[in-house]
This record gives structure tokens, C-alpha cells and sequence, in this order.
């Protein structure tokens, strides 16, 4: 059973985009939520989630109207401390979410230890005033979240170019998001109906990453992928 690519859009996106293999849409929200655009994106049959960043407990603050959505993801970034992560844990359909920095502030303790949710969403990101995207996930950071998945718990991949390093990680996810909406439905495409197609697809991933497998989940990682599909003759 492969994972499910959900598309993150902004809520001042012009359009709808037609999304036909992907059942999931994330709305990236900063002060009030659209919630007539959350209405119509629910009418066409997707599970809309909504994600909202804390960057600074000081001047926190989670939308009213977030309940519109089916469910939510609440960021926090490395100004926000436990107080908001137990907080965000008591609200109801509700993920936690961490950027990378925000995470090593927790790491000191083992993940079924730190008493988290069964739900985490990772952004590898380092985002103090400035976001700063790191080469990739670092070693120890992905250790722990591999212990967390071990652990029971689900975890939520946002990716982004260059940040994301271990295949074992991201295939261990639940769901993992991408603002590439075209890209995100290619691969849902191509996973729910290769299995059942007569004509095999070929992936050739033009780099080390993904090795010598052939995954699906190189579509959504390496920058430069062939699609082959091999036509059965009868």
C-alpha cells in the first residue's frame, strides 16, 4: 500500500485545481480562513486540512473558524515551547507539526517518552526570522523520527527540494505534502492505478537517492525522473 501526496495550496490561490487520483488538499492559512474556498473544495469529495504556523508564542494565534476544515495541522516553530505543544495536543482534530529546529528542542527525550500525539507532522525547515532550508534531515533527527514511527506513532512528511535525505524515512510515512500540486497528483495517479494496469510503468530516477528501486516515491524526491511505460503486445 503505497502513501497518499497531498497538495498544500495557499487560500488566496486563484483557482481550484482539478485533482482527480488525490482525495486530500491542504490550505496553508495565516490570519482568517477562506472559508467559502474550504466549502467548495469540500463539495468536489477531498478531505480539506488546513495548516497554521506558531512562530512566536507571544503573538500566537490559531483561527477562529479552523474548525471549518476536516481536520487541522498546527506548526510550531522554535519560539513556541512545551506549554503550546500540550496545548495543541488537547485540541480536537488536530496534528501536531514541527519545523526542524523546533523539533531539537524536544529531542532530548525519547518519542514515547515526550508523551507526543500518535499523529506528527515534520517541515524540514529552520525557521527563525528568515526560513532556511538545510541540505537535508539530519542523521540523528532521523533516527528519531524512525523510533517514532516504531513506536506506533504516524508520521507527516512536508517535502521540500533538497530536504528530505532518507527514503526509509518518507516511506515509513503516513501522508506526505508537497506545494507541487502537479507533481502530487502524477504520483497519486500512477500509484493507484499502476497495480491494476496490464501495462507496467518504469521509473528511472536519475540519481543516488532512491538507489536501484524502482519507487514511485522518486517522483516526489529526486529532481529529475524518467517515466517509461512498457506496453503489453498481445
Amino acid at each position: 500500500m503505497y502513501l497518499e501526496a497531498v497538495p498544500v495550496i495557499d487560500q488566496d490561490i486563484g483557482r481550484i485545481p482539478r485533482l482527480v487520483f488525490t482525495g486530500k488538499l491542504a490550505i496553508e492559512i495565516n490570519n482568517e480562513v477562506n472559508t467559502t474556498l474550504v466549502r467548495k473544495i469540500k463539495s468536489l469529495g477531498k478531505e480539506v486540512i488546513g495548516i497554521v504556523r506558531i512562530n512566536d508564542e507571544l503573538h500566537a494565534k490559531i483561527p477562529r473558524a479552523i474548525n471549518t476544515f476536516d481536520r487541522s495541522i498546527i506548526i510550531l516553530g522554535p519560539g513556541v515551547g512545551y506549554s503550546w505543544l500540550r496545548y495543541v495536543t488537547s485540541l480536537v482534530n488536530t496534528v501536531v507539526g514541527l519545523t526542524l529546529d523546533a523539533l531539537t528542542k524536544f529531542m532530548e527525550l525519547r518519542p514515547h517518552l515526550l508523551n507526543l500525539p500518535n499523529e506528527l507532522f515534520i517541515d524540514p525547515v529552520i525557521s527563525n526570522r528568515v526560513p532556511i532550508l538545510p541540505g537535508g534531515i539530519p542523521k540523528p533527527i532521523v533516527n528519531w523520527l524512525i523510533d517514532y514511527v516504531d513506536s506506533g506513532g504516524d508520521l507527516y512528511v512536508l517535502i521540500r527540494g533538497g530536504t528530505v535525505n532518507s527514503i526509509d524515512l518518507v516511506s515509513r510515512s503516513r501522508l506526505v505534502f508537497t506545494y507541487d500540486i502537479k507533481t502530487a497528483e502524477m504520483y497519486n495517479s500512477i500509484t493507484r492505478s499502476n497495480s491494476t494496469d496490464d501495462n507496467k510503468l518504469i521509473i528511472n530516477a536519475n540519481c543516488d537517492f532512491c538507489g536501484k528501486s524502482i519507487n514511485p516515491l522518486c517522483i516526489l524526491l529526486c529532481p529529475s525522473v524518467d517515466l517509461v511505460r512498457e506496453m503489453r503486445v498481445d
